[in-house]
C-alpha cells in the first residue's frame, strides 16, 4: 500500500507543479509583460515630450552618447512666395 500512496503523492505534486505552470503562462506572465510594456511606453512619451519642450524653450537640443551626437531643433517650413499677379513668359 505503500508504493499506491507514494505513487498518488508523486502525481498530485506533478499535477500541482502543471497547474501553476499553465497559470504562469496563461495569467501571470502576460500581466507582467503587459506592465513592463505600458511603462516603457509611458517613459517613451515622457521623453520625447521633455525633448519637444527643451527644443521649443531653448530652441535646440543636443543628445550624445560621449561618441556621437545630434541636435534637434524646431523645423521651419520655408514660406512659399505668393504669385504677385498673373505673370507670363512672353520671350521665345
Amino acid at each position: 500500500m505503500a508504493v499506491k500512496d507514494k505513487k498518488f503523492a508523486v502525481a498530485i505534486v506533478v499535477i500541482v507543479v502543471l497547474v501553476l505552470v499553465l497559470l504562469y503562462v496563461l495569467l501571470i506572465g502576460p500581466t507582467i509583460q503587459s506592465f513592463f510594456l505600458n511603462t516603457q511606453i509611458k517613459v517613451q512619451q515622457q521623453t520625447i515630450n521633455a525633448l519637444i519642450e527643451g527644443v521649443n524653450q531653448q530652441g535646440s537640443v543636443g543628445l550624445t552618447d560621449g561618441v556621437d551626437q545630434i541636435v534637434c531643433v524646431k523645423y521651419q517650413p520655408p514660406q512659399q512666395e505668393q504669385p504677385a499677379g498673373n505673370l507670363t513668359n512672353t520671350s521665345g
